[in-house]
């Protein structure tokens, strides 16, 4: 009768899984993470109130095997209560209970060894049963940790439970137990923490679109992921107060705080703040103010000597603190949010703002002292804080945190503060808003003047100098940068006047004068160690004094270490165009290196919105037409459209910010960009525009780059003797400001000038200094690729550099050149290279100048090409082209013919040549092939090395490589060899050879392709095939296995019909046996098919 009464009294729904919540978010790798516990002895979910862990097992329990469960209350803190419910929880594998051990537990039930027979009784039941995967959860298991009994009884079931079945414990507090120490050391353990309940980003997006029916933009789900940190009660209260109309919007829910959270920060009191012991309640109250919870900081807020201890209590009962590492922690946003709620009219919360400011003060935090001087309501002292850490600042780009600052002081605080005025004006230049930071810096002057204060009076002289300096404006600062100097003349501050210095050098060599800028930098080291601005004033002096090798290598250098920084979360202030990323992008396009060029110009647009620096984006805008305008010298029309456009955007910017300095790059670009597309009025106007304000700005150097860039668009535009006088023009600035890779430019454009004029001799004293000073100083590119200063197409200087070599200049540094274009052992050079294209048609180009069929004058002339190309492995002799070219002609005349047709010919591939050797022709004595050395790229014989290479690669098992060849040089083959040559007969021979070449290596590539599983590109490259042989068998048994594969059986059985029909018609044969057993495979139904080795 007593088991009787006992049964009835028990909650039935303590011992079931509760239901599901309607709107919940199926959460599948929560929920897998979960089932991992029926892996384990035992599983512990431990996480603090509100992060939803009945939720999700509850959700397990909906989906998975078998599951026990039992929500533990408070009042199961008595053994006889814990161990009933646990009993009971046991029904779905103890259908009949245990009531031998339930018997002897209310027979005695004070007695402490009835609790421990009754737990026996209950594993001796669960071990006499079939046993199946069960997983016992005990829910909320937090209140009854206090309970040492239960503890006990807990460890013993561990310890004792069958093997099958698994315990998972969900708790807010951590559990301490010697036999959990041991199980984990076993590997027997699982443990799930916040961090695995907390809902993640797309998560949060999910639920809020999906369950809630209220999609969020983008920017409001970063809101909520950042404040709510993932807390599933607090999504799920913030998604009530929308939809209870307390609020309009995300931000507005979370900035009301209390009011649009009143169930949220209720929860917290009753559930959270009011179940704590009394001290530590305490705790949290006191520490409130604190935006970052160290031992020390908590002593002097508290002004006690126990808060290491109390925090360990905080943290180990998972009170929303967020482990920082290194001892530092914070409260989670919203409940921070609470606790300064439940504060607010603390009597002492002044106090304790002004002793964490002390403390944090004392300990050079200068960041939280401010914060904490603010809000004691002690703007002075704040005042003084901000002036002594705000330099820092900036210098780390810490731009929003001081405008933060000064924002917050009184105006009249500011009004008699110098420095202040300063950090303003360091914030508006740094921003780009130049007349702004002029202001202030004017307001710092005056008010350092009338309180005769030097080292103030000289920062904000520095400080206009800079505005000036940001726009290249070297003549405006020099009179500002020297009376600098002579103010900061004798000041203790002699960092202060090597910055002055530095400045001054910058502002030298921006003037064009490199050698004084050096000068003055070493003055400046004397005075301090290397800076990073020294270190980039370096890279710029080496930029414009054409050492880009060196300069390359210091600002990857100071790259790599910003990189380092940054990622360690510092943030460099904004460096306007000295940024290192820009400065690499301008040395990679002087070097011709495309990639690089758009990755720096795209790396300084990051930086530029990263930093909000639209001065920092403009520079990257003109960086990237530079790199898109070098990239169109390959890539054609497309990149220099590209171009235009960033040239433009870069011209925008400049004119929105108005600042003239953000003009002229683009101007220069724009004047090479027209000259090279033979626009020479626009070329001009752009030229005319930058040069104006280089002259007014006194920047030499840059007035000089567009200058050459000028003399390139005459050249172009044939106006040769305007072009000699600007490009002389450039030469001997660039020379001034000791500029040897302009200098080397200049030299090669002038002696492209000189030879267009035929003056031989001053073409070859200027392709010497060229190659001089690119021998001297590494510039080989100059002449190996194109380069933003340099040629499109290098080989447009090789007449003059084989003129050179002729009168015996650089004979060794020209090999070497001409080995990196692949013309090793050149004779002759027309300035192009000739491009033929022999399959699926036949079009000659001389450069990038297409042949027109007016222009051969002859047909023969032609098909002598032809001839010479289909045997261009040996000599012909010239009867021997003349009888396959006029067989029909006596001898006599077909000579005569062939005469006619080789000047014809001659004339076609060079129509200025005045030499007797052709570039391109070779002849010894009556015989006649292609020069084996002569700078032409055929695509026959393209297909053919690719081919080879890619099938070299495959069978050295490098398949990634070799595909990737032989895709690459099957996308040549776009139809048969000469085909207007389709019945000669001297142009069978190569055509079967190269249409066997593309088959076979279409084939390899198609077994390689189907090897990876890539069936898409199988079945395109097999019907590619078939185009052009529709009975190579193979192909269709590979298409068949492909569509096979992708489950289309009936696709790949009418490509069997299709094989068995073109046999028959075109060759009168019926399909090999390997493709009628593979046929009869698919036509069976067979799952398995052949590998495709057995094809």
């Amino acid at each position: 009768m007593a088991m009787a009464r006992e049964e009835t009294v028990l909650l039935q729904a303590k011992v079931a899984p509760p239901r599901p919540h309607r709107y919940r978010l199926v959460r599948p790798a929560v929920t897998a993470r979960l089932r991992e516990a029926f892996d384990y002895r035992v599983t512990l979910v431990q996480a603090g109130a509100g992060y939803g862990k009945t939720t999700a097992l509850a959700e397990l329990a909906a989906s998975a095997q078998t599951v026990c469960w039992y929500t533990i209350g408070e009042s199961d803190r008595d053994p006889v209560t814990f161990l009933t419910y646990l009993t009971a929880a046991c029904a779905p594998v103890l259908p009949q209970g245990a009531p031998e051990a339930l018997a002897a537990l209310h027979a005695r039930p004070a007695d402490r060894t009835a609790w421990t027979q009754a737990l026996d009784g209950l594993l001796n039941a669960l071990a006499g049963v079939d046993p199946r995967p069960t997983l016992l959860i005990l829910d909320d298991y937090h209140f009854v940790t206090a309970s040492a009994e239960i503890r006990a009884l807990t460890e013993r079931l561990i310890t004792y439970a069958p093997p099958w079945l698994s315990l998972l414990i969900a708790t807010r507090y951590p559990i301490v137990s010697g036999e959990l120490v041991r199980w984990r050391a076993r590997g027997e353990v699982l443990e799930l923490h916040r961090e695995a309940l907390a809902f993640t980003r797309d998560e949060i997006a999910a639920l809020f679109a999906e369950v809630f029916g209220m999609p969020l933009s983008a920017a409001d789900v970063d809101l909520l992921s950042h404040q709510t940190e993932g807390w599933p009660i607090a999504l799920q209260l913030v998604w009530q107060g929308l939809r209870g109309g307390q609020a309009r919007s995300v931000a507005e829910v979370l900035a009301n705080g209390p009011a649009s959270l009143v169930a949220l920060f209720d929860f917290l009191a009753c559930d959270v703040l009011d179940r704590q012991p009394p001290e530590i309640a305490a705790f949290l109250r006191a520490t409130a103010p604190l935006r970052v919870l160290t031992a020390a900081a908590c002593d002097a807020v508290r002004q006690a000597a126990d808060s290491a201890e109390l925090l360990a209590q905080v943290r180990d009962r998972d009170l929303f603190v967020v482990d920082l590492g290194a001892d530092h922690y914070r409260y989670h946003h919203l409940f921070h949010d609470f606790l300064r709620q439940q504060t607010r009219h603390d009597p002492d919360l002044a106090a304790r703002h002004r002793r964490a400011a002390q403390h944090y003060a004392a300990a050079g935090l200068a960041e939280e002292a401010i914060y904490h001087w603010f809000a004691a309501g002690e703007g002075a002292i704040a005042a003084d804080a901000i002036e002594a850490a705000g330099e820092e600042a900036l210098r780390n780009g810490r731009l929003d945190t001081v405008a933060g600052w000064i924002d917050a002081l009184p105006a009249e605080l500011i009004a008699n503060r110098p420095r202040l005025q300063c950090y303003l004006g360091d914030l508006y230049r740094l921003r780009a808003r130049f007349d702004e930071a002029r202001n202030w810096y004017a307001q710092a002057e005056a008010t350092s003047r009338q309180q005769g204060d030097r080292a103030e009076l000289a920062r904000a002289l520095y400080g206009q100098a800079l505005v000036y300096i940001d726009q290249v404006q070297p003549a405006q600062a020099e009179s500002v940068l020297q009376e600098a100097l002579r103010v900061s003349e004798g000041l203790e501050d002699q960092v202060a006047r090597a910055r002055v210095l530095e400045l001054l050098a910058e502002n030298k060599l921006n003037m064009g004068q490199p050698a004084e800028a050096e000068a003055l930098q070493q003055q400046a080291s004397q005075l301090r160690a290397a800076s990073p601005a020294a270190d980039l004033l370096s890279a710029r002096v080496k930029l414009r004094t054409g050492q880009l090798a060196a300069a390359r290598a210091l600002l990857q250098a100071w790259r790599d270490h910003e990189r380092v920084a940054t990622a360690r979360g510092a943030t460099p202030a904004p460096r306007g165009h000295r940024e290192a990323a820009l400065v690499l992008a301008l040395i990679a396009a002087f070097e011709g290196d495309v990639d690089q060029a758009l990755a720096m110009a795209s790396e300084g647009v990051q930086v530029g919105v990263e930093r909000n620096s639209r001065f920092i984006t403009s520079v990257a805008y003109a960086r990237l037409g530079h790199a898109w305008l070098l990239q169109s010298a390959t890539a054609g029309a497309a990149a220099r459209d590209h171009a235009l456009d960033y040239y433009r955007k870069a011209l925008a910017e400049g004119n929105a910010l108005g600042v003239d300095r953000l003009r002229v790059e683009p101007l220069w670009g724009l004047t090479r960009l027209y000259g090279l597309a033979g626009d020479l009025a626009a070329a001009e106007s752009a030229a005319a525009d930058g040069q104006a304000f280089c002259r007014w700005a006194g920047d030499l150097w840059l007035g000089a780059m567009i200058q050459l860039q000028r003399g390139v668009s005459h050249l172009i535009a044939g106006q040769v003797e305007r072009a000699h006088e600007v490009l002389l023009a450039a030469r001997a600035d660039l020379r001034a400001c000791s500029d040897r890779f302009g200098q080397a430019a200049a030299a090669l454009w002038l002696a492209l000038a000189y030879h267009e004029q035929r003056q031989d001799a001053a073409a070859i004293a200027a392709i010497n200094e060229a190659l001089d000073l690119s021998a001297t100083h590494g510039y080989d590119y100059l002449f190996t690729r194109p380069t933003f200063l340099g040629l499109t197409d290098p080989r447009r200087a090789l007449p003059v550099v084989l003129a050179a070599r002729a009168r015996g200049h650089h004979r060794d540094y020209i090999e070497r050149l001409l080995a990196t274009l692949g013309l090793r052992g050149l004779e002759a050079h027309p300035g192009y290279q000739l491009r033929v294209q022999t399959l699926g048609a036949f079009r000659v180009w001389r450069g990038d100048h297409e042949i027109e069929a007016r222009e051969w004058q002859r047909d023969k002339a032609r098909q002598l090409l032809q001839a010479l190309i289909a045997h261009r492995s040996r000599w012909l002799q010239r009867e021997e082209l003349a009888e396959m070219l006029w067989p029909h002609l006596a001898p006599e005349a077909a000579i005569r013919d062939f005469k006619v047709a080789l000047s014809a010919l001659y004339r076609v591939l060079e129509p200025s040549r005045s030499e007797a050797t052709s570039s391109f022709i070779a002849r010894d004595g009556s015989a006649y092939r292609l020069r084996p050395t002569a700078d032409i790229w055929l695509d026959c014989a393209e297909l053919s090395a690719g081919c080879a290479d890619g099938l070299r690669l495959l069978d050295q098992g490098r398949t990634e490589a070799g595909i990737q060849r032989l895709q690459a040089a099957l996308q040549l083959y776009h139809g048969d060899f000469l085909p207007d040559a389709l019945y000669e007969s001297w142009a069978e021979a190569e055509r079967e050879r190269l249409r066997n070449t593309f088959l076979r290596s279409a084939d390899r590539l198609a077994q390689a392709l189907a090897e990876q599983g890539r069936d898409e590109e199988v079945i395109a490259l097999a019907e590619r095939m078939l185009g052009y042989d529709n009975c190579w068998e193979r192909a269709y048994r590979l298409l068949m296995l492909a569509h096979a594969r992708q489950g289309n059986r009936a696709a790949a059985l009418r490509v069997f019909q299709r094989c068995v029909d073109n046999l028959a018609r075109e060759l009168e044969v019926e399909p090999a046996p390997i493709t009628l057993a593979l046929a009869e495979r698919l036509r069976a139904g067979d799952a398995t098919l052949p590998p495709v080795t057995d094809l």
